[in-house]
């Protein structure tokens, strides 16, 4: 964890000396504070208080969540300065910390994303607010400056929120509301955009009551079931033969058989599809489905997909209605063209007859002139320091990064990527183009 950690303050911080100056719109106010807050009997709140500030460090929330073992956090902040409310997020992430919000405090703007770091979510509706991003009037810079700053720090939240397993449709509301003014999620909003979480999150009442008399409404939580870490195979609260679990292992298992050769993956295309079926937006005969899967199939003979950990969802009764968020590298060695990028997906699966009904989805990014699979890369490197490193209370994230991690390896391996060599000391590992001396996954 320690060495994940340390990673993740490398990729911030460059991005943080770009950014220093942008905020989302809000007053100054003081700079980040801690309280604490005895809610229920054996739960603690820690709340963070006041502007984040480029200079707040999220170390120092680190050490006063541990010191006082608190069971969630809380924020009463009108925002500040994105990328350090991202990385007080990430903070929150890898302490594994619940993130509870209630209409008695404010969370807004820039504090949403602290918000989502949270691996167990929930808000009252009307809790938490949001707009456009603002740049700071502090540092003058000219138009195209602006512009590619905006552009860098989009890019820097949708790849925050699909880790946080959150739906970047709350970058695009926020994007579509004024910086001056302010816009609170409802509880559609935070259900649909996966924003609260289902999995046992006490009431607002009984765990982040504010220091007052007042007595919050309660909310009742969501019925969405999001994975809230790298595999999504085992949620923590499912029962064996539960329909969301095997509706997450079955799209984990559809992306990694789409990465085999291509006769073994279409065979389990044949297998995977109705007779007819929705086909973005068009019903169509399960012929023009696989047409479709094989021509793609032939331009690009070699391929890894693999679902962005944490934003997987499922939602199951009847049937089961999936989405995500799934990152991709394949390449063609004879017409040595690569294609790389990241979409968003969604399926409907019958549960009766196991088979997909519906398909639709979007690209979110294409990484254009893309050599590596970096995406896949960050993948595996991202579930390797929670295999190694995690302290969860009961073992479970740890054992599903360490199975989605050496699923992803083997994958890779088949694009000639392999971590490390033979007789190579560990901390010296890194991913590479396979030579002879080359360690490789055993499959």
């Amino acid at each position: 964890m320690l060495e994940g950690w340390r990673r993740m303050l490398k990729s911030v911080s460059f991005i943080s000396m770009l950014l220093a100056f942008v905020a989302l719109a809000g007053e100054g106010h003081a700079a980040i504070s801690y309280q604490r807050l005895d809610g229920a009997p054996g739960e603690r709140g820690l709340v963070i208080k006041g502007v984040f500030e480029f200079s707040d460090d999220p170390t120092k929330l680190v050490d006063e969540y541990r010191q006082y073992q608190a069971d969630y956090i809380s924020f009463d902040s009108p925002g500040g300065n994105v990328v350090t409310a991202i990385s007080f997020g990430r903070a929150i992430r890898a302490l594994n910390a619940r993130t509870i919000q209630i209409r008695a405090m404010e969370c807004a703007s820039a504090c949403a994303f602290a918000f989502a770091g949270g691996v167990e979510r929930f808000a009252e509706p009307g809790s938490i607010g949001v707009h456009r991003v603002s740049l700071s009037d502090d540092i003058p810079m000219d138009k195209n400056l602006a512009v590619s700053t905006v552009q860098l720090l989009t890019g820097e939240i949708i790849g925050y929120l699909t880790d946080m397993g959150v739906s970047p449709n709350l970058l695009q509301l926020s994007l579509s509301i004024d910086s001056t003014d302010i816009r609170y999620l409802t509880a559609a909003e935070m259900r649909d955009w996966n924003i609260n979480t289902p999995e046992n999150m006490s009431s607002p009442q009984e765990s982040a009551a504010p220091p007052s008399d007042a007595a919050p409404e309660v909310s009742a939580t969501p019925a969405v079931t999001p994975s809230d870490s790298s595999d999504s195979e085992e949620a923590a609260a499912s029962e064996p033969g539960d329909l969301t679990t095997e509706a997450l292992d079955f799209v984990n298992r559809y992306n990694d058989e789409w990465s085999k050769d291509s006769a073994s993956a279409l065979d389990f295309m044949k297998s995977v599809y109705a007779d007819q079926v929705s086909f973005f937006g068009t019903l169509v005969d399960k012929e023009v489905v696989l047409k479709d899967k094989a021509a793609f199939a032939q331009r690009w003979p070699e391929r890894i997909y693999s679902v962005k950990p944490g934003s997987l969802t499922a939602s199951c009764a009847a049937k089961c209605e999936m989405s995500g968020i799934v990152e991709w590298f394949a390449q063609n060695r004879d017409t040595g063209k690569t294609s790389a990028g990241m979409a968003e997906f969604s399926l409907v699966w019958n549960t009766a007859s196991l088979q997909i009904e519906s398909e639709t989805g979007k690209v979110l990014a294409t990484d254009k002139g893309a050599k590596a699979p970096d995406r896949l890369i960050h993948q595996w490197i991202g579930l390797d320091d929670i295999c190694r490193g995690s302290t969860d209370r009961y073992g479970i994230e740890t054992e599903r990064a360490c199975k989605r991690r050496d699923k992803l390896g083997p994958l890779l391996n088949r694009l000639d990527w392999c971590y490390g060599h033979e007789g190579e000391a560990g901390m010296g590992w890194e991913w590479h183009k396979c030579d002879a001396n080359s360690r490789r996954y055993a499959e």
